[in-house]
């Protein structure tokens, strides 16, 4: 599943990349740079930030495979069982795979956003796009951060 993870977060980026290559020179020299929380353009600036927004991206996604990667370096503020570390280690880094996925396709949908508004065929982010966004990362956290604490209940060492 950690591939199938990895490779979903990595055709997002490709995807974005593949849309900012493709489109760049079409682009106006301004373009919307900046959306409101209703999905409304509010800032511009250069082309050149697209650039920009995908660097940050790749820096996510190597930021967030490296912490899914380092050795067990948690802090639980209890023992636990070796079996339930691993447990809980599972979770965590399950967790941190698909948030990777997410924030990998929602900086794919704002590339492709801002292209689309530089070129005329589209008018903002979208109103859902930022309650969507929420909900979908939000509701990853309290998924896996409930499998993460019912694992931990109840597991100290010498129960």
């Amino acid at each position: 599943m950690k591939g199938l993870r990895h490779a979903v977060a990595l055709a997002g980026l490709v995807f974005a990349l593949a849309v900012v290559m493709d489109f760049y020179k079409r682009l106006p020299d301004q373009i919307a740079t900046h959306f409101n929380g209703a999905g409304v353009a509010n800032g511009f600036g250069a082309r050149s930030t697209l650039w920009v927004l995908l660097g940050i991206a790749y820096l996510l996604y190597a930021t967030l495979v490296a912490i899914g990667s380092l050795p067990w370096i948690m802090n639980l503020k209890r023992p636990l069982a070796p079996e339930k570390e691993k447990i809980v280690w599972a979770e965590t880094t399950a967790m941190v795979g698909w948030l990777n996925v997410e924030v990998c396709w929602m900086f794919a949908y704002i590339c492709l956003a801002m292209v689309r508004n530089g070129l005329g065929l589209q008018v903002g982010l979208g109103a859902w796009f930022l309650p969507m966004t929420l909900l979908v990362v939000f509701g990853t956290c309290v998924f896996y951060s409930a499998r993460i604490f019912g694992a931990m209940r109840g597991s100290e060492i010498g129960d």
